[in-house]
C-alpha cells in the first residue's frame, strides 16, 4: 500500500489496527504466530482473521514501524516514540507521502487534483472509474483501503459515503512542528505555498499556476477560522487565487501570517 511501485490498497489494515499492532509489539516482541494469536485470537475466531492480520503487519512494515529479524518482530526506533494517535499520524504521513511512486501517493495526489470532480461522484465505484480514466488501475477495494488512511492522515473528512476534500489536519500537523517560518509576520503567498508543498508534496498537482485547488483552499480557510493562520489579501500585492466561494470574503490571497 505504501511501498514504492505497483501495489494494492486493502481495506483490512486500517490505521487503528496498525497502531494497535505497533503498540503491542513495542511491549511484547514476538514471532508471527504468537503475534497473530495474541492480537486476533485465532483459537477463538479461526483462520478467517489471518488476512486482516497479514495485511496489517505488512503495512506496519511498509511504514517502517515494525521490523523482522530472524523470525521475531519488534518495533523500529521511530515507533518507540509513538505514544498516541497524533504522533502516529504525523510519522505515518511523513513516510507515506515521501514515496511519490507508491499507489497511495499517486491516488491521493490525483484525488486532490480532481477534488471538484470527485465531489460529483455518487459512490466509491464511480470514483475508481474517474481515477482510472486518469491513468490509475484501481478496484473498489483499493478505494475502500485508501479512504480510511486518507481521512486519518488529514487530507479529507469522511462524511456519509464521501470524502470531503479538506487538508486542514494535514496542514495543522506540519505547522505544529515547523521552525523555519516567521511567526506573526506576513509571509508572501508564493513563499508560503512553496514551503507548504515541500512539506506536503501530495498537494503539488492540485495547483494550476497560481490557482490553489479545492482541498488546499478548504484547509487554509479552516486554519484561518481556527486562528492558526491569518489569510490576507493586501491591496496592490501579488496574489494567488483560492478556490472561489461567493460567500467567502477572501478569494485572492497575497500573504499568510502564522499565529501559532
Amino acid at each position: 500500500m505504501f511501498k514504492s511501485g505497483k501495489d494494492t490498497m486493502r481495506e483490512f489494515p486500517t490505521p487503528e489496527r496498525v497502531f494497535a499492532l505497533c503498540r503491542y509489539v513495542r511491549r511484547n516482541p514476538c514471532n508471527r504466530e504468537d503475534l497473530y494469536q495474541e492480537l486476533c485470537l485465532g483459537s477463538v475466531f479461526g483462520d478467517g482473521s489471518k488476512d486482516i492480520f497479514g495485511y496489517t503487519l505488512t503495512v506496519a512494515q511498509e511504514l517502517e514501524l515494525v521490523k523482522e529479524i530472524e523470525g521475531r518482530y519488534s518495533v523500529t526506533d521511530a515507533a518507540k516514540e509513538l505514544e498516541e494517535h497524533i504522533s502516529f499520524r504525523c510519522y505515518s504521513a511523513k513516510i507515506a507521502f515521501s514515496r511519490a511512486d507508491s499507489i497511495y501517493f499517486k491516488t491521493t495526489s490525483l484525488y486532490l487534483k480532481l477534488a471538484e470532480d470527485v465531489m460529483k461522484c455518487p459512490n466509491w465505484g464511480s470514483v475508481a472509474v474517474l481515477f482510472n480514466q486518469n491513468g490509475m488501475e484501481l478496484s473498489d477495494n483499493d478505494m475502500l483501503g485508501w479512504r480510511f488512511w486518507t481521512s486519518f492522515l488529514g487530507v479529507g473528512y469522511l462524511h456519509q459515503q464521501m470524502l470531503i476534500p479538506n487538508c486542514y489536519i494535514r496542514f495543522l500537523d506540519v505547522l505544529e512542528i515547523q521552525e523555519s517560518l516567521r511567526l506573526s509576520e506576513s509571509i508572501p503567498i508564493e513563499e508560503f505555498m512553496l514551503w507548504l508543498e515541500a512539506q506536503c508534496p501530495e498537494i503539488k498537482e492540485s495547483r494550476d499556476g497560481n490557482k490553489i485547488g479545492l482541498a488546499v483552499s478548504n484547509g487554509l480557510r479552516t486554519l484561518d477560522a481556527q486562528k492558526v493562520i491569518e489569510l490576507r489579501s493586501e491591496p496592490d500585492a501579488y496574489k494567488w487565487k483560492m478556490y472561489k466561494f461567493e460567500s467567502e470574503i477572501i478569494n485572492d490571497l497575497s500573504h499568510v501570517r502564522i499565529l501559532r
